[in-house]
């Protein structure tokens, strides 16, 4: 099976070409991917949408989940006893998020 990714073109889009054209089919969802089966091969074509979908995903993996220079600055400022809780900020944030929840 092989993936074939469409690539925005200089060409109106569908939608604007049905609204020129007077067909009123809606658009919504036109994100779709199709397939086309050719006469040996499975093949599927992707919207922009979808390739930008996974140029998205691609870059978010080069995103390291956890920063660790700002573990390490945290963990060094506790071991010095440097490190202060505010007690009424903690409350005050668990109060608002309580409170959002409930809306």
């Amino acid at each position: 099976m092989s993936i074939n990714i469409r690539r925005p073109s200089t060409k109106p889009s569908q939608s604007t070409a049905n609204k020129a054209g007077g067909a009123s089919k809606s658009s919504k969802g036109s994100a779709k991917p199709t397939a086309s089966k050719t006469t040996n091969n499975d093949s599927v074509d992707l919207t922009t949408t979808a390739s930008t979908l996974q140029e998205i995903e691609r870059s978010l993996g080069d995103i390291p989940i956890v920063d660790n220079n700002r573990v390490e600055a945290i963990s060094k400022t506790i071991e010095d006893g440097d490190y202060h809780i505010d007690n009424e900020k903690i409350a005050d944030r668990i109060i608002k998020s309580e409170t959002d929840l409930k809306k």
